[in-house]
């Protein structure tokens, strides 16, 4: 026997290696790869590769931490990940409650609020830093948006008002809100392990401050709006005096019918059952009022069930089932042309600027200041929260006028001189 096969009759036999769980390798780049065994017994990549050798290792021990706590799961590759815009567009289409409307509303601001910066994100690489860069961003681009509309207005001779031109922060909290709620059921479909939309508030847009009137800088007079009501076209005479008086959404006032209202009845009834809504191609649709809260019947003042029956007379063909206020042909009102005629009565009346949905404010506001309780405002408006018909118990300034004219009377009373 030659010596080297009496060195190799002397080496142990070699013992089956087991596998570890996870493998370093270096790349030709310089960066290395990091690997662990995955429930197929087959080694699976980390989705990026890393720097230094350390913190590839730190990412294997991670792994391991999460394999022996039972929490672990297989590492995402970066391909395999649907990307934000894929995500969220899914989440928008498989949502189980969301109305047609709210999901045309949805995909408006995925594609004009979300896309532009995050839809090619993939998703696991979502990070709260990310977002909260993108939410900076979209709010300065909307802004900026804001000012362009604003100074193209004032090119044009046209008033800007903040009623007319807003800044952008409600649609930036309606962009958040749908991120946010979309990442939540990524969560759970346990596509990403935490939610990355954690910016405080941010669903909640504050007011800017001098920017948007309070509700008693846009509430208007009886007799303001007599005269609005007076200086818009025959037909949308009594559509003012309704918004104003019912309280009823623009929306909720052009999808109402013959059969909606109960003239007859003391007092007057209409009963609010559809709405129409202009949609993301901009057609407009009838669907369902806003909340189920929306749904209900709403007594109306005597002069405005005047108005109405006098309105149905002169404008409104027979039938059941004929909309109440139309065009002169019979069909829906283009909001647009709507509010440009508004707009040009609020002129001709001397009133100052303010939205169509401020009509609405007025009937609640005395609605309020004659005794009305929080659940019957939030009954009569259609009001889900009491958050939203707070606002009416709001004192308008005449009224906060009286209350301090009745503490001096009381104060003179108290302390005679």
């Amino acid at each position: 026997m030659s010596k080297d096969e009496r060195i190799a009759a002397q080496k142990p036999a070699r013992k089956h290696r087991r596998r570890v769980f996870g493998t370093i390798e270096r790349l030709p780049s310089g960066r290395f790869r990091a690997r662990v065994l995955g429930s197929d017994g087959r080694y699976v990549s980390a989705p990026v590769t890393f720097a230094t050798r350390t913190e590839a290792s730190i990412w294997v021990d991670l792994q391991r931490a999460d394999l022996v706590r039972g929490v672990w799961k297989a590492p995402v590759r970066r391909g395999a990940s649907p990307t934000v815009g894929e995500y969220v567009a899914r989440w928008i289409t498989e949502h189980p409650s969301a109305k047609s409307s709210t999901k045309e509303m949805y995909r408006g601001l995925l594609r004009t609020c979300i896309e532009p910066t995050l839809g090619s994100v993939p998703l696991v690489e979502l990070t709260s830093e990310r977002v909260r860069r993108w939410h900076y961003d979209l709010g300065e681009r909307l802004a900026k948006d804001a000012e362009a509309r604003r100074a193209s207005l004032l090119a044009r001779g046209r008033d800007v008002s903040p009623v007319s031109v807003f800044d952008g922060r409600s649609r930036q909290a309606q962009a958040y809100r749908v991120l946010r709620a979309a990442m939540a059921t990524a969560v759970l479909d346990e596509v990403i392990d935490s939610q990355p939309c954690r910016i405080p508030g941010a669903g909640a847009p504050r007011r800017a401050l001098g920017r948007v009137p309070d509700l008693a800088e846009r509430l208007l007079s009886p007799a303001q709006v007599a005269a609005v009501a007076d200086a818009m076209p025959d037909r949308y005479r009594a559509l003012v005096l309704a918004a104003a008086w019912s309280g009823l959404r623009q929306g909720e006032l052009l999808a109402l019918t013959r059969a909606d209202l109960d003239l007859t009845a003391t007092p007057a009834l209409v009963r609010v059952r559809r709405a129409v809504r202009r949609s993301d191609t901009g057609t407009m649709e009838v669907d369902l009022p806003k909340t189920a809260a929306s749904l209900r019947t709403v007594t109306l003042p005597a002069p405005l069930a005047t108005a109405l029956a006098a309105h149905l007379d002169e404008f409104v063909a027979p039938g059941r089932d004929t909309l109440v206020f139309t065009t002169a042909t019979g069909t829906n009102p283009a909001r647009s042309n709507l509010n440009a005629s508004f707009r040009r009565a609020l002129e001709t009346a001397g009133v100052p600027p303010v939205r169509f949905h401020d009509l609405r404010h007025v009937a609640q506001v005395f609605a309020a200041e004659a005794g009305a309780t929080l659940p019957e405002l939030m009954a009569r408006l259609g009001h889900a929260s009491p958050a939203a018909a707070m606002i009416y118990l709001h004192a308008r300034a005449e009224r906060d006028h009286a209350l301090t004219d009745a503490l001096s009377e009381a104060m003179v009373a108290t302390n005679p001189p």
